[in-house]
């Protein structure tokens, strides 16, 4: 596990990030509340890492906003991702969720959820997953100036932000660029490299996008893409 882990989620497996949180682990049935109470809540995670990696894919329901009862959908109620219909399960973590993983080979690009409420009103919500990539990492660096990591994505919008860590070290530090940041560079200070006591710099890259819902309920609903690379290294010279 790479940056996501040491970061973001704080677990061994990304999965367990997603079903973890300070929401009710509970679980009710979506028929036995008001369908404008439900909040949408959908999570995409992608790890880089070898041919056959896989992307996440989270969907889970609550009443009555990001912290409460999670929601098994009562038929005619479901959830379906480009198509394909999601089923329910569960853990003494999470409780109901909605999960299904798909190979990245085959995501980029757009795709849809579409959530149906028992009274077969449809909400649909689109998103496009884009690649991110960094230019090559200089073989060494030297600690008396700033190091310009640049990086490859479609523009950042809104509370976007591409977030740079350095991992594996005493010293460690965070850098995030925001969408309201002109340019793809990242730049890491002086002072940063200087305070770094071996000789090795191991940096890990996340983009995290937030889609706003095209169609929610009242209750609304959030839809997050965290997108992180392969941790890249280089040698530090005084």
């Amino acid at each position: 596990m790479y940056y996501l882990k040491n970061y973001l989620f704080l677990a061994s497996f990304v999965f367990i990030f997603l079903v973890t949180s300070c929401g009710s682990s509970e679980i009710g049935e979506s028929k036995d509340v008001n369908q404008a109470t439900i909040y949408q809540d959908y999570k995409i995670v992608y790890e880089q890492g070898e041919d056959d990696d896989q992307v996440e894919i989270w969907s889970q329901f609550r009443f009555a906003g990001d912290d409460g009862t999670t929601l098994v959908l009562t038929k005619p109620s479901s959830i379906t991702f480009d198509g394909q219909n999601i089923k329910v399960d569960s853990n003494e973590f999470s409780g109901a969720f909605y999960r299904l993983q798909v190979p990245v080979n085959s995501f980029f690009g757009k795709h849809r959820f579409v959530f149906t409420d028992i009274d077969k009103n449809k909400f649909v919500n689109e998103f496009y997953f884009d690649s991110l990539s960094l230019a090559a990492l200089p073989v060494t660096a030297s600690k008396t100036q700033p190091l310009n990591i640049q990086f490859e994505t479609t523009p950042l919008t809104g509370d976007d932000y591409i977030e740079l860590a350095a991992i594996n070290t005493d010293s460690s530090f965070s850098i995030k660029h925001l969408a309201s940041e002109v340019g793809n560079i990242i730049s890491i200070p002086v002072s940063e490299l200087q305070r770094q006591k071996g000789k090795k710099l191991k940096l890990e890259v996340m983009v995290c996008r937030k889609i706003p819902l095209q169609q929610s309920t009242k209750e609304g609903g959030q839809l997050v893409i965290y997108y992180s690379l392969k941790p890249v290294e280089t040698m530090l010279t005084e």
